[in-house]
């Protein structure tokens, strides 16, 4: 049965594809996509990194943080999504919501990482016997020890970001955006269009995110050997 709508040919999406990458609209989206990205990682990380040490030193405020961390985890994207297009611009609700739905995964990590349990009590203990105390005891005791469940909680933050970007793009439809491409081409009933647009977004999204994944063995290996 012939239903290009509903499945287009392959060869159909490749010519796309190809037509579609000739284009500077199209990696000019992309880019951007790409920086709403890496903006949101960013803030989501150094956001992620301060409320989990808080939140592994002071119980109080740990308490305090869980109800609005599983507020977020249980709300479905949409929500969130539809309610900060009457708050921000078009281009910016992609980065503000793919920072608060990946912010639970890097204060989890880092709440993990820091927590005073037996092995990192009994490293500040003997620290602190051999004068390494506040800074010097956070920097070479609890940090190298909390870097593990950091890196991994980042890791799972990133790809966390692209899945949550794309669908704030498609919904609040920013002038430049991956998100947007899809969304005009499934207004005019592009299905090719649709997944051409989709299969570059896999690419370019699991690209990047094994590229961080080597940024993050060979940082990690060079911190064991310092630590050897």
């Amino acid at each position: 049965m012939k239903a290009p709508l509903i499945l287009p040919y392959p060869h159909t999406v490749l010519v796309r594809l190809c037509e579609l990458a000739g284009t500077a609209l199209f990696w000019k989206s992309f880019c951007i996509t790409l920086l709403r990205v890496i903006l949101a990682f960013i803030i989501s990380v150094l956001a992620g990194f301060c409320l989990g040490l808080l939140s592994a030193d002071y119980k109080l405020f740990n308490s305090f943080l869980q109800f609005p961390l599983n507020v977020i985890r249980v709300t479905p994207i949409i929500a969130f999504i539809l309610i900060a297009l009457f708050w921000f611009k078009s281009g910016t609700v992609p980065v503000v919501i793919a920072t608060v739905m990946s912010l639970p995964v890097m204060v989890t990590a880092c709440e993990k990482g820091f927590e005073r349990n037996a092995e990192n009590i009994e490293k500040l203990f003997k620290a602190n016997s051999y004068g390494f105390t506040g800074f010097y005891a956070f920097r070479y005791i609890r940090f190298p020890s909390a870097l593990p469940a950091i890196l991994s909680g980042a890791e799972s933050s990133f790809g966390l970001c692209w899945k949550v970007v794309a669908a704030g793009e498609v919904l609040s439809v920013p002038r430049f955006a991956a998100g947007t491409l899809m969304q005009k081409a499934q207004v005019h009933l592009d299905t090719a269009d649709v997944l051409a647009v989709t299969a570059v977004l896999v690419i370019v999204s699991s690209l990047c995110q094994w590229f961080l994944k080597i940024l993050i063995n060979k940082f990690s290996s060079k911190k064991g050997e310092k630590a050897l």
